[in-house]
């Protein structure tokens, strides 16, 4: 038996060793970017788990090695670009559209048909169905509903008001997936009423072994993902996930189909705007899968960056008193001469909130990274030349927050939006740039702009009674691994 053990335990090795082993091509040009010395098989995977956390481990690299700086992951090409002029290269042309690789394991949760992780072919014909979905009459149309779930939220914070600190992160992201499934998909969840936890909580477990799953070779295999105690995890979370999705698809399938059920006017009498789903259920191109595919993507992406842009916005106002108070005086101008109902046209002419989103998408980039394959060999302007094949990791996170290109980065200042002039577009790209851009980041923008005008109506921020820094994790999407502390006051 001991030889048998012996011989089985080379073959593994043997076989783990080819399974991490890059192509002569890779090699070549890889070895040719600065970065750590790799180890054999892992490569330098082990980066990630001396470090607190992944962005943490990436941030270090880049300041030792520079805007252009190479990792391996087995034999997986890494390479972190932070220079606008590179990241240019790859979102400005039609070239590189196909996402990375480390997309490829979220095919299971997000399938291989949605927008989010589809290969260009799929991306272009499902973005040229859906975008009129995102139509600027459809997004008018929505603001009511988006107002009702902000007041909701604002009735749930009562029970916090001169109260200890707490994580503001769990009453935006209840919020937030009441905002995206009744203006995306035509149910009302009511999940800041009523218990819906369990899928928020499962997705917050498949996000988080994700993206750590990405930065651990040996479990890209399926089979070695599967016996791991990641994968064991996953495996338990993922059902309970896909459970909600297709009883949110199957419920509006019903309500289309009887007109006792469909409730298609708003409680002023108003005809609805059409959900994105029912765009998706009258396309005959799209087989069962693919509408899966795009509910999942758009029930997870559509609520988990919206709610990261607006609680990180609002911990930062809440560290910033000055900020926060020039702010409702905006709204309370806004107030006096509008009144309560207002009109999309309306929030997007406060000029000051504006400014306070874009510093907040700035300081905290809700996703921190954005991945692409290399179509083929590229040469960057910095003079690198990227093999294809390789991954292109555009560090947003690290990019906004270089002092090269924003002074002063660590400072909450909406003011430096007001006249200042970008040397290049790609220095400031929160919601990626270039034609695979975040087809929903209108929408993004005109939620953020009406649950920060609710909730300053009737409350001002104030910072936590600790002083604790917090430290930033990505989950797919930027997080905090201590939440987001802060504690609120009535305003009248």
């Amino acid at each position: 038996m001991s030889w048998l053990a012996l011989i089985l335990f080379v073959a593994f090795i043997i076989y783990l060793y080819k399974l991490c082993t890059p192509s002569s091509h890779l090699w070549k040009y890889g070895n040719q970017i600065p970065g750590p010395k790799p180890l054999p098989i892992v490569g330098n995977a082990l980066v990630f788990i001396s470090e607190k956390t992944i962005l943490e481990s990436l941030w270090n690299t880049v300041r030792q090695y520079g805007p252009v700086a190479r990792l391996w992951l087995g034999k997986q090409l890494f390479i972190t670009l932070t220079d606008p002029k590179d990241i240019e290269v790859f979102l400005a042309r039609n070239v590189h559209m196909n996402k990375s690789g480390s997309y490829r394991l979220l095919d299971s949760w997000l399938g291989k048909k949605g927008m989010l992780t589809g290969d260009a072919d799929v991306w272009k014909v499902h973005r040229k169905l859906l975008t009129p979905s995102f139509h600027f009459k459809i997004l008018e149309n929505a603001v009511g509903m988006i107002e009702k779930h902000a007041n909701i939220m604002c009735q749930q914070l009562e029970s916090r008001v001169e109260q200890p600190e707490f994580d503001i992160t769990d009453y935006v992201e209840k919020c937030s997936l009441d905002i995206i499934c009744e203006t995306a998909m035509g149910i009302d969840l009511q999940c800041q009423t009523a218990r819906y936890s369990r899928y928020l909580e499962n997705l917050k477990t498949i996000t988080l072994v994700m993206i750590a799953r990405i930065f651990q070779p040996w479990l890209h295999t399926e089979f070695l993902f599967n016996i791991s105690t990641s994968g064991r995890i996953y495996n338990k979370a993922l059902p309970v996930i896909k459970s909600h999705v297709l009883k949110v698809i199957t419920d509006r399938k019903e309500m289309l189909t009887s007109k006792n059920s469909l409730n298609d006017q708003t409680d002023d009498g108003t005809k609805k705007p059409k959900p994105f789903l029912d765009f998706i259920l009258a396309e005959s191109n799209f087989t069962n899968e693919e509408i899966e595919d795009e509910v999942q993507t758009i029930m997870f992406a559509g609520h988990d960056t919206t709610k990261t842009g607006i609680s990180f916005c609002l911990y930062a106002l809440s560290n910033n008193p000055h900020v926060q108070e020039k702010l409702i005086e905006e709204i309370d101008d806004m107030v006096a001469q509008k009144g309560e109902n207002l009109s999309i046209q309306d929030y997007n002419s406060m000029k000051y909130m504006d400014n306070v989103i874009k510093e907040g998408l700035r300081i905290y980039s809700p996703v921190p990274i954005v991945a692409r394959k290399v179509a083929e060999d590229v040469t960057l302007p910095s003079g690198f030349t990227l093999p294809v094949g390789s991954e292109a990791n555009f560090c947003l996170l690290f990019l906004h927050n270089d002092e090269k290109y924003f002074e002063e980065p660590n400072k909450f200042k909406p003011e430096r939006f007001e006249h200042q002039e970008r040397k290049n577009p790609f220095e400031y790209i929160p919601f990626s740039a270039g034609s695979r851009n975040c087809v929903g980041q209108k929408f993004a923008n005109i939620e953020m702009k009406v649950v920060l005008f609710k909730f300053f109506q009737k409350y001002r921020l104030l910072p936590a009674t600790k002083t604790t820094t917090i430290d930033l994790e990505t989950g797919i999407v930027l997080r905090s691994l201590q939440g987001l502390p802060v504690r609120i006051a009535r305003r009248n």
